[in-house]
């Protein structure tokens, strides 16, 4: 993708034709994630409920045994300790699995949105995202800095969450070993918006910063060796918006993300919809 540096300005780019998809395969891959898969999830997570029940049910028939002086039984570790910490590590992993259906539902989907064009005071909606993530920044005793942000063109709700996914991915990377800070800033570049969400984070090394737009494929995971669609979304919004994305990185000193947005379009088609 050619960088939006050397791009003129974006008003007078012919917008593109997003790449077809053929439907038959889309609906396929559709059905498949949101039916097929959550069906067994389901089962797991009665599975999971009706061992619960029943090992808080032994566990009852252990201690009405104690109180009679019964000795204790030989299952009752199994039951009360290892059962219900195996249970728990099941469900961790199918609420995972939930996120990751709906990360995979979601990007599939953003091929197939219509963008829907407008102005936006990313002022006002980095402040709306700031404000919602307010008690887990307080948590994490995270300074946010954000700086006078020039408008842009483009999908409220899809820049919105470009926004969101950059200030979380940010705050989950921190460094515990130093206060938290994040730091949001913006100019106009030719006929874009140029935003940079900053942090002084863990870091990303150089040769792994290509892979982290990859859905599952980069070595940078999170927190408890997970590994998420988050960015690649952004990626995918990005694309769809025509712009691009940059990140600079140093393992322990932090990261910083660079967002290219339309500044002025010329909505010829489609009523400002996107042809």
């Amino acid at each position: 993708m050619e960088s939006p540096n050397q791009l003129d300005d974006f008003s007078f780019q012919r917008k593109r034709r997003p790449e077809a998809i053929a439907s038959a395969e889309v609906d396929l891959l559709l059905r498949v994630i949101s039916q097929d898969l959550s069906a067994p999830m389901a089962t797991i997570q009665d599975t999971c409920r009706q061992l619960t029940m029943v090992c808080k049910r032994m566990n009852e028939s252990f201690e009405d045994e104690a109180s009679f002086g019964n000795a204790r039984s030989p299952f009752e570790p199994l039951v009360t300790k290892e059962i219900p910490e195996a249970v728990q590590r099941i469900r961790g992993e199918v609420d995972h699995m939930r996120c990751l259906t709906s990360g995979l539902l979601q990007f599939i989907r953003l091929g197939q949105i219509v963008l829907q064009w407008e102005g936006l005071d990313v002022n006002q909606l980095v402040m709306g995202i700031v404000t919602s993530m307010e008690r887990k920044l307080k948590i994490k005793e995270v300074v946010v800095r954000i700086e006078d942000l020039p408008d842009c063109m483009g999908d409220e709700v899809l820049v919105n969450q470009v926004f969101a996914n950059l200030l979380d991915n940010a705050q989950k990377y921190l460094d515990p070993a130093r206060p938290g800070e994040i730091k949001i800033s913006g100019k106009t570049m030719h006929g874009w918006s140029v935003y940079s969400v900053g942090d002084n984070g863990i870091g990303v090394a150089g040769d792994h910063h290509a892979g982290i737009f990859e859905a599952f494929s980069h070595p940078v995971v999170e927190p408890g060796g997970r590994q998420g669609v988050g960015l690649a979304i952004v990626r995918r919004i990005i694309d769809r918006h025509q712009g691009n994305i940059e990140v600079e990185s140093t393992p322990g000193q932090g990261s910083t993300f660079r967002v290219y947005f339309p500044r002025a379009i010329i909505a010829e088609e489609g009523g400002g919809k996107e042809e």
